[in-house]
């Protein structure tokens, strides 16, 4: 006896599709992916979820003296290639070891969710920023393009 529902009308959307009655796109195959239901998927992004968690913690302390303590981490991967975000921490508060050692992790899972999902994304380039330290904060510097 299936005592959750949710599983119940998954189970009557995909007994319903296999036999022709109703077609799935491209965005309900994707859903159903992401569902609760697909075990390897959702530890997956369980596992994202908390690695991009521990990132956060430790580039939380941005306190520094001087532009050299503060760094600029790229994080994550798009399915085009390319960092998909910029982090910027402070070298005297930060583990960089294991900060660098959680990057590294998180990268590598954000790569298997994109093969697992098939996404895709633009595939502009995207300049690594330059990180100064302001008012004793490490902070991301906006760059300016000449074509602007």
């Amino acid at each position: 006896m299936i005592k959750n529902s949710g599983f119940t009308a998954l189970w009557l959307v995909v007994v319903t599709a296999l036999a022709g009655c109703v077609q799935l796109t491209e965005e309900q195959q994707r859903a159903a992916l992401l569902s609760e239901f697909d075990g390897s998927l959702a530890q997956l992004q369980l596992n994202l979820r908390q690695l991009e968690r521990r990132l956060g913690h430790l580039t939380d302390d941005k306190s520094c003296e001087q532009d050299s303590h503060c760094k600029v981490l790229a994080k994550g991967v798009r399915p085009c290639g390319g960092p998909e975000q910029f982090l910027v921490y402070s070298a005297l508060g930060t583990d960089e070891p294991l900060l660098l050692q959680t990057s590294e992790q998180f990268t590598l899972l954000r790569q298997q969710q994109h093969q697992r999902l098939g996404t895709i994304s633009s595939c502009e380039l995207v300049l690594e920023p330059v990180a100064s330290c302001q008012q004793q904060q490490c902070v991301l510097q906006q760059l300016e393009y000449a074509g602007r």
